[in-house]
């Protein structure tokens, strides 16, 4: 709160009020002759002046002070009007009088506050605006700066073309420029001199090369013409030698010499990727040499190869440009990533059409990387040892037709199987010549189904698909199996953690296995006689299976050993079986976890019967047939059911059947063990017959004890005696 002001400093501003009123008088004259405006602008103007001159803090004082003196002078009134009195009455007159002159010094200040208060408003306004100003101004002045330090960072970097100009050096230079260019006792102490010397000598070679280039471009252009003229002549000796050709074509029949179409066949063989070329090449030259039942031909679209090959040599000629397709392709690359970014940008508002298009890219993807090549090559492999009722071509036999396809993308070679010229017939016999399973494990453990090419288990990932799925997407593609013989065949060498090296099995003069080396000369002639070796046993196969399937062979007679014997059981069933079959009929549980029969064999079931009796023989025939033979396995159902796992006769059945060598018996194995089986479940039966009640079976054939030893061995094996056979323990 301020405190009250002075007695004195209430006697001068009573007099000061004196003083405003009489000067108020004297000017009441003077207003009269001005106008209502000018009383009222001077009169601001009066009471700014008075509020400029006054001191805040005083008037401040002055009316707490009043305040104060109006208080009092309420409560003197009040008490005034208590006492009601005559005296009292005046001393109120007297009291209004003062308590009105106050309110009028209170007016007064409150418009000199409302002037100071006004005054401050315009004051702070105009700071204000200062203030602004000076601010945009440090902003301009900030920029222009900053815009000066651009300025001055770029004269810095700044380089001149000349910069990029790839000068001699100076030691060439000075020995090969003229004194009257180098200036020698001016530029070797100036460098900015010499530097202009070796620009002009740069300047004047390259007028120099400008020139000669001029005369090396006059000379190509009468080269070309010369080259126009003698094209045009050779255009048109094209068609006179066709018509050459036509006209010889009775003495190229004549003579047995097809020229055009060995010309055609070169044409089509440069359009061949490497790895089929060299299989071509190689393999029509093995043909041509050494294997007359061999026959190579291509396949497949000329035009699109023609385009395959166009986009290559395009591809490779802009590979080798120079830094200016670098650039070209710097500039392309931001490009790019400026439509990615739009791209991008709008693909967060369609969620699901960015969906959709990534989908298509996989598959696009995918679709490139299995496509394969246009071109692809046969090899049809005839069969040189084989009946003769397989073949609808009388003069040649029946061939395996290996069709040879590249894929580019992968670098892996894939092989299609059909068969060429064959007269078959049956349902089981039919599997064994199946060609999804003629060539598996043509060499140990080459199943066509694992990936030759490590690089493509990566490939495969990208795309999001398991590697396990790659036989399965061939397969629907009908591209084949990529063995790993194949890749040998195309002189693809892979790093393989499968297999280290191809073995090649006993040839057919019985000779050591051979390992492929990797030259193609070597390796050529071993697969090829493998793939034919395989055929034909395959061929000998069906044949045994055909027959057997048909009852076209008699099991009434076993002549094993030169003399007839006679068989009394029958056969009553040969039909071909799934693994999964043979692994459910519990009798081979010993093959099975020996690895001995796998998925990838055939399989057959043959059931013997005689009264009541009844032999079930299981017969896994082994994919590497002939170099493994048959496995036999039997489940007796006679007084019980009898298994090589529960019976010893039952195993030594099985030992006796299986005792055979495929390798020695290729065109007769299986009948032979199927003859075995028979005289051994009648040689059974005969033995243990008598022992059972009512006697169901009469023996029929000579052996001269039924049992032997502990383990009651009976006669299974048959031995000769003189001019006949008899049947004794194994």
């Amino acid at each position: 709160m301020v405190s009250k002001p002075d007695n004195n400093e209430t006697v001068t501003d009573k007099k000061r009020r004196k003083t405003s009123s009489s000067n108020a008088t004297d000017n009441s004259a003077s207003s009269a002759k001005t106008s209502k405006e000018d009383v009222y602008m001077n009169t601001i103007a009066f009471e700014e002046q008075e509020a400029s001159k006054r001191s805040p803090v005083k008037d401040a004082n002055l009316f707490h002070a009043t305040c104060d003196e109006l208080r009092t002078i309420f409560g003197d009134i009040a008490k005034l009007k208590a006492d009601n009195s005559e005296d009292a009455k005046t001393k109120i007159a007297d009291k209004r009088i003062e308590g009105s002159l106050a309110f009028v010094l209170l007016k007064k200040l409150n418009r000199l506050d409302k002037v100071r208060i006004r005054e401050g408003r315009d004051a702070l306004h105009k700071e204000k605006l200062r203030v602004d100003s000076n601010r945009l101004q440090l902003q301009n002045l900030l920029y222009e700066a900053e815009h000066l330090k651009r300025e001055v960072q770029r004269c810095y970097m700044f380089k001149s073309q000349d910069e990029e100009i790839e000068l001699v050096p100076v030691e060439e230079f000075y020995q090969q420029a003229p004194e009257s260019v180098s200036r020698p006792e001016t530029t070797k102490t100036d460098e900015h001199a010499r530097r202009i010397a070796r620009l002009e000598w740069e300047l004047q070679q390259r007028k120099e090369l400008d020139a000669h280039l001029k005369e090396l471009l006059t000379l190509k252009q009468a080269v070309e013409k010369d080259i126009i003229a003698k094209t045009a002549r050779l255009d048109s000796l094209g068609p006179r030698l066709r018509d050459l050709l036509i006209a010889t074509r009775p003495l190229q029949e004549a003579l047995e010499m097809p020229v055009e179409k060995g010309w055609k066949i070169r044409k089509t063989v440069r359009l061949l990727p490497q790895p089929l070329y060299l299989l071509y090449a190689n393999v029509t030259a093995y043909g041509e040499a050494c294997d007359n039942f061999l026959v190579t031909s291509i396949q497949g679209d000329e035009e699109e190869a023609k385009q395959m090959a166009a986009a290559i040599n395009s591809y490779e000629s802009e590979t080798h440009c120079g830094s200016d397709s670098g650039n070209n392709s710097r500039d392309r690359a931001d490009s790019d990533n400026d439509e990615n970014e739009h791209e991008v940008h709008r693909g967060m508002k369609k969620r699901h059409h960015r969906g959709h298009i990534k989908t298509n890219l996989d598959e696009q993807r995918r679709e490139k990387l299995l496509k394969p090549h246009p071109l692809s090559v046969t090899i049809t492999i005839r069969a040189k040892d084989c009946p003769t009722e397989l073949s609808t071509d009388h003069l040649s036999g029946p061939g395996l037709s290996l069709t040879f396809t590249y894929l580019p993308n992968m670098q892996v070679v894939t092989v299609n199987i059909a068969l060429v010229d064959l007269h078959s017939s049956g349902v089981a016999a039919g599997d064994v010549l199946s060609t999804e399973s003629v060539l598996n494990e043509l060499f140990r453990g080459d199943k066509g189904e694992e990936c030759p090419n490590p690089k493509i288990k990566y490939q495969l990932q990208d795309l999001s698909i398991e590697i396990n799925q790659l036989a399965r997407i061939l397969k629907e593609k009908e591209l084949g199996k990529p063995f790993l013989w194949a890749q040998k065949l195309c002189g693809l060498e892979h790093t393989s953690t499968v297999y280290t090296s191809v073995r090649i099995g006993p040839d057919a003069l019985g000779n050591e296995p051979l390992e492929v080396t990797d030259k193609l000369h070597e390796t050529i002639p071993s697969i090829v006689r493998s793939v034919r070796a395989r055929w034909e046993a395959r061929l000998k196969l069906y044949k045994q299976i055909h027959d057997l399937e048909t009852k076209m062979i008699d099991t009434s007679i076993n002549d094993e050993r030169g003399h007839p014997i006679r068989i009394s059981s029958t056969v009553l069933q040969w039909s071909s079986i799934s693994f999964e079959d043979y692994v459910s009929s519990g009798v081979a549980k010993l093959f099975l976890e020996d690895g001995m029969a796998t998925a990838s064999d055939l399989y057959f079931r043959a059931i013997v019967i005689r009264g009541s009796a009844k032999l079930e023989c299981y017969i896994c025939v082994p994919c590497r047939f002939p170099d493994n033979s048959p496995l036999w396995s039997f489940s007796l159902n006679w007084n019980g059911k009898h298994t090589s796992s529960c019976n010893s006769s039952v195993r030594e059945m099985e030992y006796w059947s299986n005792s055979l060598a495929a390798a020695e018996h290729s065109f007769d194995i299986l009948p032979k063990q199927l003859k075995r089986a028979m005289s051994c479940l009648d040689i059974y039966l005969e033995t243990e017959g008598p022992y059972y009640t009512p006697a169901e079976f009469t023996q029929d054939k000579s052996f001269l004890k039924p049992f032997r030893g502990r383990t009651r061995a009976q006669p299974f094996r048959i031995a000769p005696n003189g001019s006949s056979s008899l049947f004794t323990q194994i």
